[in-house]
């Protein structure tokens, strides 16, 4: 018997790291109008974008897996003998802990903890990497529901979004609403603040807004490991991983953002994720 990993899909993992240490990733949905995709398997991030920047499409939406999704994957698992221990998006952003919960209660004998680490994207990746880890280490289920939970609070991440409006369009922004008013000529920073996205401060480019990441990374570090959040590639993303590189005790993960997360960064976003030790 081994503790297994489970996840949804806007951990954003690189799907080497995701094979590698065995994580099973549960898709959320993505809509244009009426035509559902499932998240890195019916859409590409590549083609998500795309169809997003076409301008020929209503905005799209996202829904979270189904309970039945989550009761397929634990099923399995549990049946070939695995404890669970299942690792999610803020449960403020999105119904899919909610889903899981309900999975959870349709299979009272199995051995299976959830937990909310109050994050997105590869903030919530790097978590899942560091608890597969502990698993795949040959820790107890309550040493890696442990690490799980520590690692969720001890997980931070900082992003600019080129711009607000898919944030206020997907009704992610929360408490960065504050700032909306200066769409036009501000570069925000945002954070992730008890599950929610918060303001954390604003600039007037896109050049001061990547070096005051440099800034925030260098005054918290150093970490026990990084990632960028990004989509695409660019000076600003080789900049950001250069100067990580140098406060972290490992390489540097890169977490293009998938379609979920794009709904509401939009394209063009760049930030980092920052684990402590």
């Amino acid at each position: 018997m081994s503790v297994k990993i489970v996840t949804d899909s806007t951990s954003d993992l690189p799907e080497e790291i995701v094979k590698e240490l065995g994580v099973t990733v549960v898709p959320l949905s993505v809509f244009f109008g009426e035509e559902a995709y499932k998240d890195g398997i019916e859409i590409t991030r590549e083609e998500f974008f795309k169809r997003l920047t076409s301008g020929n499409d209503v905005h799209p939406h996202t829904s979270q897996p189904s309970v039945e999704d989550f009761v397929a994957v634990y099923k399995e698992l549990t049946d070939q003998g695995h404890e669970v221990v299942s690792v999610h998006v803020s449960d403020k952003m999105s119904g899919t802990m909610n889903s899981a919960r309900l999975a959870q209660a349709e299979m009272p004998d199995a051995k299976m903890t959830l937990v909310d680490t109050g994050l997105a994207a590869l903030a919530l990746g790097l978590v899942v990497k560091f608890t597969a880890e502990a698993a795949a280490a040959g820790k107890s289920f309550e040493e890696v529901v442990a690490v799980a939970r520590e690692t969720s609070e001890k997980t931070h991440c900082y992003f600019m979004p080129a711009t607000l409006e898919f944030l206020q369009k997907g009704g992610r922004i929360g408490k960065a609403s504050a700032i909306f008013g200066g769409l036009l000529s501000i570069k925000p920073i945002l954070t992730i603040q008890d599950g929610e996205v918060r303001p954390f401060t604003k600039v007037r480019t896109e050049a001061k807004a990547v070096a005051r990441l440099l800034e925030i990374a260098t005054a918290e570090g150093p970490f026990a490991e990084v990632g960028v959040i990004h989509e695409g590639e660019g000076p600003s993303v080789t900049l950001l991983m250069n100067h990580l590189k140098a406060l972290s005790d490992g390489p540097v993960v890169s977490g293009q953002i998938g379609s979920v997360v794009g709904v509401h960064t939009g394209p063009g976003v760049i930030g980092m994720a920052l684990r402590k030790a």
